[in-house]
């Protein structure tokens, strides 16, 4: 799920400025790599006015966490910044379903071992049947256990331009049809967000609604709204009930409120994105 991002003010945690801020602290840690990242390409090739799926692939180092997009109470989300021949253009992130990481108190959101960030590749119409486009990309990441590390690498990869459908890359094919799984899927339910002051409840009502056995959990993707601890989640009538407390650090009322509901009670954990308009003062809407 593509979400836009805003970066968040300076930081406020000490743990994170320290990380940044001392080079003695980073050179003591250039022997060990919490996050290894390489740069791949679905298929072998690409095709003159097509759109090629690329990704970033994250290796954590056991234990270790990177963020997603609303990183929670501390950290950064993976940024991707691009370097693609002129007419070539990339999409945003395509979000893989997150999970929580509690530190020292701390409410985090992110992702742990392998996992796979999408991006979609807009090739142009008249890019040259046998030329090579060469890819590149740098991305910045928070790497954290109980201490954090800042980590940067600069990918590149160089992929044909074929005249017919290429074939998929075998070596990575698992990977993206993996991480397509864990896309949170759009979503047909209606519902609204209620400001009540210190708390915040959405309801949400439509069908294919996760029951109450499942393990759910939520997240919202706008930053400084709600807090980041786990929310309450509860049946009412035939609609879901999702309370949080507003965040702290509220200051300004989106439009919309864009969340992620999850559940880990398969296989696999399963989300879905749903927006909802956000409204002070009123009940949520029955």
């Amino acid at each position: 799920m593509r979400f836009p991002y805003t970066f968040p003010p300076l930081f406020h945690r000490a743990v994170f400025a320290l990380a940044y801020a001392s080079p003695a602290c980073a050179a003591d840690e250039t022997a060990f790599e919490p996050v290894r990242a390489e740069l791949v390409a679905e298929h072998v090739a690409l095709v003159p006015g097509g759109t090629s799926s690329l990704g970033v692939h994250l290796r954590h180092a056991p234990h270790w966490h990177s963020y997603w997009i609303n990183p929670g109470d501390s950290g950064l989300p993976t940024t991707l910044a691009w370097s693609l021949p002129a007419g070539y253009t990339a999409g945003e992130v395509e979000w893989p379903v997150p999970k929580r990481f509690d530190v020292g108190g701390l409410h985090n959101i992110g992702y742990e071992g392998d996992v796979l960030l999408p991006v979609a590749l807009k090739v142009p119409a008249d890019a040259v049947a046998g030329s090579n486009a060469p890819l590149a990309v740098t991305v910045k990441w928070l790497a954290c256990r109980e201490e954090c590390i800042p980590g940067k690498a600069t990918l590149s990869l160089e992929l044909p331009v074929a005249r017919e459908m290429p074939r998929p890359d075998a070596r990575v094919a698992a990977a993206f049809t993996t991480a397509r799984l864990a896309q949170p899927q759009a979503s047909a339910w209606s519902g609204s967000a209620h400001d009540g002051g210190a708390r915040i409840a959405v309801r949400l009502a439509g069908a294919g609604l996760p029951s109450m056995s499942a393990r759910l959990d939520a997240f919202v993707v706008q930053r400084k709204v709600v807090g980041n601890a786990p929310p309450s989640i509860r049946r009412d009538g035939d609609a879901l009930l999702i309370e949080a407390a507003r965040s702290e650090y509220f200051t300004r009322a989106p439009v919309d409120l864009d969340l992620v509901v999850t559940t880990t009670d398969g296989p696999a954990p399963r989300g879905w994105h749903v927006r909802v308009p956000y409204a002070a003062g009123t009940a949520p809407a029955n």
